[in-house]
């Protein structure tokens, strides 16, 4: 054998997310390389605000002599003190938050994935509801050894709700089957369905897995993109975020994990920054410590970063005119589609949003679905296929709308199109 079982397992690992967009690699528009390609409408980006976004991280580059030197490798002490209190100035956490309780990895990819070898041992299972970011498949199993177990948990895919008795169900019938389930990833602001879910659900999730004694993964990588306030001013932000609860009440606090990243709020997707927040585990947090080695954020990252989150005040307005940003181009999305004649999910939350085109299936199938998603790539627009994200029914799309109008109605345009 050339590589060990563990390599073999992770190499044998499955992810339709992946496996669909490098069909597009070579499709997709590029200014200098394929000018004629196809509008990437499909991957959860935002470049609303990408200039200002940019020209702060520049004025923020900064190179010492000391950074050429090991820095700690879960992130300075100066970096996660800024985060800790950027998280207590918004996610409102109900236990003051401490630095210690906060270690930066390569992504929140990278997160997630220490998190989970280190709460998980091979052979263990991992409930998500459905649908979820495709990329877990390999976020949460590669080199883990720990399935993801997909549960479907609302009546109706626009309905966030969750139902206690089919989450136990799930969850009787994979122990039933031998399935020894630990852990649960919940992500909050959902994807793809952007919407967020109530505090009654977050406490419905902490009493279930408090029952089972399993950990409770809140992916919250979208909590400070939220703009359905803005477009009803009678609405307060749909985000709770697990942290702002009194969770010790609910359960055992050890086994309460969230995960971060500037990847979607900040729309620095290549900076590869993620966080793991875990505030009542001593074994674990020296476990990550240990671990976090293996995903380590430079040093000229790290200062990059605490001199951008040393400014509040940029902070808190790049937030908000984000959220304003964002609004006005799901107003304008939306009223496209309308005019159009496409339905949609309504959405809170996020860069994208659900398309509903089954009634331009040929047939309710999978291979519908396919032929229909590549008639759009052919036509010069990339979408994400529902079923990359464990939509059972053919005919949904992930949208993304944060683009400038002009590309993005481009691409919308050759969406209709390709729909003709």
């Amino acid at each position: 054998m050339s590589v060990s079982k563990r390599a073999s397992e992770s190499l044998s690992l499955t992810c339709p997310m992946f496996g669909a967009f490098s069909q597009t690699l070579n499709k997709m528009y590029n200014a200098d390389t394929n000018p004629n390609g196809a509008l990437n409408l499909g991957v959860a980006h935002n470049d609303l605000l990408q200039q200002k976004v940019f020209e702060k991280a520049k004025a923020c580059l900064q190179l010492t002599p000391n950074d050429l030197n090991y820095g700690p490798s879960e992130g300075t002490q100066e970096l996660r003190q800024l985060m800790k209190d950027f998280f207590t100035r918004h996610f409102h956490p109900y236990y003051p938050m401490n630095w210690t309780d906060i270690f930066v990895h390569t992504g929140a990819g990278a997160s997630i994935n220490q998190l989970f070898l280190s709460i998980g041992d091979p052979g263990d299972y991992c409930l998500i509801p459905t649908p979820f970011y495709g990329a877990f498949e390999y976020d949460v199993s590669v080199h883990t050894g720990i399935h993801i177990l997909p549960v479907n948990l609302h009546k109706e895919l626009q309905d966030m709700s969750i139902d206690p008795d089919q989450l136990e169900s799930y969850y009787q019938g994979a122990t039933s089957e031998g399935k020894k389930v630990t852990s649960m990833l919940i992500t909050n602001p959902e994807n793809p369905l952007a919407k967020c879910y109530s505090k009654k659900d977050i406490e419905t999730i902490l009493a279930f897995a408090d029952r089972h004694h399993i950990h409770v993964v809140f992916d919250e990588i979208y909590a400070l993109s939220t703009y359905s306030q803005f477009l009803d001013e009678k609405t307060e932000d749909p985000f709770v975020s697990v942290l702002s609860l009194p969770y010790k009440e609910l359960i055992d606090p050890a086994l309460v994990h969230v995960i971060y990243g500037l990847s979607k709020d900040f729309a620095v997707n290549g900076f590869r920054v993620g966080y793991v927040v875990n505030q009542f585990n001593g074994p674990l947090k020296q476990a990550l410590r240990r671990s976090s080695a293996f995903s380590y954020l430079s040093t000229i990252t790290d200062r990059l970063l605490c001199n951008m989150f040393s400014d509040t005040k940029w902070i808190d307005e790049y937030l908000l005119e984000n959220r304003q940003a964002l609004a006005a181009s799901y107003t304008r999305t939306t009223e496209f589609l309308k005019s159009e004649g496409i339905d949609y999910i309504a959405a809170q939350a996020g860069p994208f949003l659900l398309v509903d085109i089954r009634n331009k299936l040929v047939s309710a199938t999978s291979e519908s679905d396919d032929l229909l998603w590549a008639k759009m790539l052919d036509g010069g627009v990339y979408l994400a296929k529902g079923s990359v994200f464990y939509i059972g029914q053919p005919g949904f799309f992930r949208l993304t709308f944060a683009l400038p109008w002009d590309e993005l109605h481009k691409g919308l345009t050759r969406f209709i199109k390709a729909l003709q």
